[in-house]
């Protein structure tokens, strides 16, 4: 690995924060033993409380950054310095005459100006050598910021992840990201989760760039023994997890829910975790359905734990969006079949081991995807079936060890 080199990586909250860590701890804590001095960058500001679990070494937090982030220093760099860009006018010209102009407008006033924040800060940074690779974990304002940096660090590295939402773009049904057409122009690898994610990243010449290296999930330990008998008495148990927003769906498992319940005479459970701007909407239309067993959770520690101790039969992801599903990856890795939405994403995930429904065609796909569940519940060899092909396709594909493996060999090879 390169010992020669130093690491800076920019992450959004990790280690401060939960929202990276299921999918970045792992990665983070072997990059650190690979490297002789790291430094992680969180861009976003939080107290002192760094993850208690986390086993990096030879790793340097770097707050100072996310301190600098407020409405004063936002205000006057934009007046300052991104009025009078370039880059910046080009991408609003671009926009003029677009659907939802002033969201997107407000996202380049964002990412413009923490990236010229971000820029001015690295450069006055003293310990950060000329030798460094530098690693956005997402593909965000950080890229656009390499774009000068690497002016300063000539015989350095730039590499960064595509994610989700930003390849997929944070608006609702719209896949507008900000800066596309330069945000990508200086790095050296961009890493994707998957062939899937290259569509939303065509006619930007990036072929050359490309690299392959998904984010893993660890190793279970199943029996398909226990807690898979189907008697009409006992409940199916079926459960989500995520942000409770528009994109994710969660109505839709409602009604899914109702349907099946009503088309199979079965029991069902229904265990939903998440939080997010449609909690209340979404707990008022579950009360109304007495058909259903309903537990809520806003937060779960151990997600894998959960899904064991509660004995879930089944996962459900309806998303309409999403990068890589690590709640799906997760149920699987514990011989839990999943029913999702055909998004790609979903589909790069669950084949013959689970469920698929259109989303463009719901009424219709979704009933027969109902009979199938049931066919599957009538047979219990067939149901553990669905059950082993689910654990053994995350243990060939997305195990956390096998996956650091191939990022491991991009960066030995920058």
């Amino acid at each position: 690995m390169q010992k020669n080199k130093d690491l800076v990586i920019f992450t959004y909250d990790f280690p401060f924060g939960k929202s990276e860590k299921t999918f970045i701890k792992y990665e983070i804590e072997n990059l650190s033993k690979d490297f002789e001095n790291n430094k992680i960058i969180n861009l976003k500001s939080f107290q002192d409380n760094i993850l208690s679990d986390f086993k990096g070494e030879k790793i340097k937090f770097n707050k100072k950054f996310s301190s600098f982030i407020n409405i004063k220093s936002i205000f006057y760099i934009f007046f300052g310095k991104i009025l009078f860009k370039k880059f910046f006018w080009k991408e609003i010209f671009f926009l003029i005459f677009k659907k939802k102009f002033f969201k997107k407008l407000k996202i380049c006033v964002s990412e413009a100006c923490h990236a010229v924040l971000l820029c001015d800060f690295i450069k006055r940074e003293k310990k950060i050598e000329s030798n460094t690779i530098f690693y956005s974990f997402w593909s965000n304002f950080p890229l656009i910021s390499f774009i000068d940096i690497k002016k300063k660090f000539k015989n350095s590295k730039f590499i960064a992840r595509g994610l989700g939402s930003d390849l997929n773009g944070y608006i609702e049904n719209d896949d507008y990201v900000a800066f596309k057409n330069i945000k990508f122009s200086e790095l050296d690898k961009l890493i994707l989760l998957g062939d899937y994610q290259k569509e939303k990243l065509k006619n930007l010449n990036l072929e050359n760039k490309y690299e392959i290296a998904p984010l893993g999930v660890f190793s279970q330990k199943i029996n398909l023994n226990i807690g898979n008998e189907f008697n009409l008495d006992e409940p199916i148990i079926f459960t989500s997890c995520g942000n409770l927003i528009d994109i994710k769906n969660n109505f839709l498992m409602i009604d899914f829910l109702k349907k099946f319940t009503i088309q199979t005479g079965r029991k069902i459970k229904y265990i939903m975790i998440g939080d997010g701007v449609l909690k209340e909407k979404l707990l008022k239309k579950i009360s109304m359905n007495n058909e259903i067993i309903f537990q809520y959770y806003e937060y779960v520690e151990n997600f894998v734990n959960f899904l064991k101790q509660n004995k879930t039969h089944f996962f459900l992801n309806f998303s309409s969006q999403e990068g890589m599903p690590f709640t799906i990856m997760e149920s699987m890795s514990c011989g839990i079949p999943s029913i999702v939405s055909n998004i790609p994403p979903n589909k790069n995930l669950v084949k013959d081991n689970g469920f698929m429904f259109d989303l463009n065609n719901y009424e219709e796909s979704v009933l027969k995807m109902i009979n199938e569940i049931n066919e599957t519940l009538n047979n219990k060899r067939y149901y553990h079936q669905k059950s082993l092909d689910s654990f053994e396709f995350i243990n060939k594909n997305l195990i956390n060890s096998q996956c650091y493996q191939k990022m491991k060999t991009i960066l030995d090879n920058l």
